[in-house]
Order: structure tokens, then C-alpha cells, then sequence
């Protein structure tokens, strides 16, 4: 089964999808081990955790392709990428689709801004004319092998200049009418109504189109009574929490970071207490030494593998 096919099985199956937004292989990793039943890999995590750049466009194809490549390795889960506007035209979009479905991906979301775009919260957004965002939607899906492998529709015309909420549902309907296989509007603010009704327009025309929804770290639902299950109520499938690992991660190093040059080596002691006690403490377990010894053991000529282990201090 392709990691398509695993992705449009779970939607069958369950009433919505929710993961926290990723950046790298190790965090996909802890995603897979705490039980989620997919991954999602954002641009905006990835340019300022790999290149130390903001999301403006700055990332380029073959640097989040690797990076997804690596990450669909890492885990058994079905991997959603942004791959921004597709990194150029229709014909840029027909590469970009063949890439990443070769590297291994369940899906990929497309977005309707000008490159360079910007991250969908920030302003100085701008949108492509509608007919050529649709020609890359169709683009995208004509370069597939696999029908299964996922085309997102992306549109950020809510809050692009000369945009609003009757433009994206206007786009929302002709990506639909495009064949697109999810459909996801970009909000700007944590305003009840506009997915609201951004969902019932759409669905009255397209039904059984489902949609996607990003639970923004910039915006405010976190402080709103609005629950994952009132969004798929709505319609909205799948969900991700975005920028999870890299602000975890940031949170976490700060922390640490700060309470090391304070108090030094007993910062690292009473970490060390800790993490032993963590379920991320047996970090050695979860890279998989011991698997790769046991590989060593079938493959390797067992005199080799003698000298390497008897006496080493280790694992």
C-alpha cells in the first residue's frame, strides 16, 4: 500500500486526523511514537531550523525535498509536505509533484501566492490570477504516477492584497471543480466565521471534497473553546498543529541553554535526572543501535564483529 493509500484509508476510517507540525527525521520520529497517525512538514519550520532564515521564499526545492525524503524514511507514517507555490510556474510544479512522490511522500499542498511567497500570517501576501493557480492544480495532478498520492489546494487570498473570504471560497470552488483532493484555506485570524463559512460554501457545492485546516501557532484558537472536533463538524479533515516541534524544540534549548551558563555542570546533572526518567530517555533505543547491531551479526563475518564488541565500553 502507498503512503497515498494509507492517507485516504485513515480518512475513511476516522472522523479527522491531527499531528503537530514538524521539521526534522527525529521529530517524526517521537510523532510516530507517541501515536499520531501521520506527519506534517512545514516550510516555515523548516527555512529558520535548517537554513536560519524566515519564511519568505527563501527555501528552495532540493532543500526541503531532502529534507522530506529523509523524514519519509524515518518513519511508517504517511508524510504531508509544503511545498509552497510549487517553486515556480505549472511546469516548475510538474517536477516538484514527481520529486517529492518519488521521495517516498503521502501528500503535498500548493499554495496560490506570487513567488517569492511569504508565510501565509505575515503581511505582503500576494495571489497568482485564478486561471494560472488552477493550471498548476492541474498540473500537479497530471504529473502523479500514483492517483493516490495526495494534491492540496492551498489558497491564501483571505488575507492577500485585493483578497478576502469571498475570493478564497471563489478559489476554494475552482480547485475543487479541478479535481484538487483536499482543499485548504489559510485564515488569518482565529475568527469562528470565517471557516465557518468558508466550509459551508464550499461543501454545498463540493460535498464530499474534504478540507484541511491549519490550527496556527499565530493565531489565537489556543485561546478559544473551539476544539478539533467542532473544525471536522465543519468538514475539516485533517488538521495540524503548526510549528509544534520547532517551537518546542526552540523552548526546550532555551531553557537549557540559560540554566547551563547560570549554574553549569549541576544544570546538566539534574537534566541528566531527568531525561533518565523520561520516555525520551532511552534516545540510544530510538536511534536503533540495537537493530543495527543485529544487522551487523546476519551480515558481517562473525570474527569482525567479535573484535568490534568484546571488551568495547558501550552500548
Amino acid at each position: 500500500m502507498s503512503m497515498g493509500r494509507k492517507l485516504r484509508e485513515l480518512l475513511k476510517q476516522k472522523k479527522f486526523l491531527t499531528s503537530p507540525g514538524i521539521t526534522t527525521p527525529l521529530h517524526a520520529m517521537i510523532v510516530e511514537k507517541a501515536g499520531f497517525d501521520f506527519v506534517y512538514v512545514g516550510g516555515y519550520d523548516v527555512s529558520l531550523t535548517l537554513l536560519g532564515l524566515p519564511d519568505v521564499g527563501f527555501i528552495t526545492e532540493t532543500e526541503m525535498l531532502n529534507n522530506a525524503r529523509h523524514i519519509a524514511r524515518a518513519v511508517n507514517l504517511p508524510v504531508i509536505a509544503d511545498v509552497d507555490t510549487g517553486y515556480g510556474n505549472a511546469l516548475n510544479v510538474i517536477r516538484t509533484v514527481q520529486d517529492f512522490e518519488a521521495a517516498g511522500l503521502a501528500a503535498i499542498h500548493i499554495e496560490d501566492q506570487v513567488a517569492p511567497k511569504r508565510c501565509g500570517h505575515v503581511a505582503g501576501k500576494v495571489v497568482i490570477p485564478l486561471d494560472e493557480a488552477v493550471g498548476k492544480i492541474r498540473a500537479a495532478l497530471d504529473a502523479r504516477k500514483d492517483k493516490d498520492f495526495m494534491i492540496i489546494a492551498r489558497t491564501d487570498a483571505i488575507a492577500a492584497a485585493g483578497g478576502g473570504l469571498d475570493e478564497a471560497i471563489r478559489r476554494g470552488r475552482a480547485y475543487a471543480r479541478a479535481g484538487a483532493d483536499m482543499i485548504w484555506a489559510e485564515f488569518p485570524t482565529a475568527d469562528i466565521e470565517q471557516p465557518q463559512r468558508f466550509a459551508r460554501e464550499v461543501l454545498a457545492e463540493f460535498p464530499n471534497v474534504p478540507l484541511y485546516l491549519n490550527y496556527s501557532a499565530n493565531l489565537k484558537w489556543h485561546e478559544s473553546k473551539v476544539t478539533f472536533e467542532d473544525f471536522a463538524a465543519m468538514g475539516y479533515k485533517i488538521m495540524h498543529v503548526s510549528l509544534t516541534g520547532m517551537r518546542s524544540t526552540m523552548m526546550g534549548m532555551w531553557d537549557y541553554a540559560v540554566d547551563l551558563k547560570a549554574r553549569g555542570a549541576q544544570a546538566e546533572i539534574d537534566f541528566q535526572n531527568r531525561l533518565k526518567v523520561h520516555p525520551m530517555g532511552a534516545f540510544h533505543e530510538m536511534a536503533g543501535f540495537s537493530k543495527w547491531k543485529a544487522l551487523e551479526e546476519k551480515y558481517l563475518p562473525a570474527d569482525e564483529v567479535k573484535k568490534k564488541y568484546d571488551g568495547a565500553v558501550g552500548l
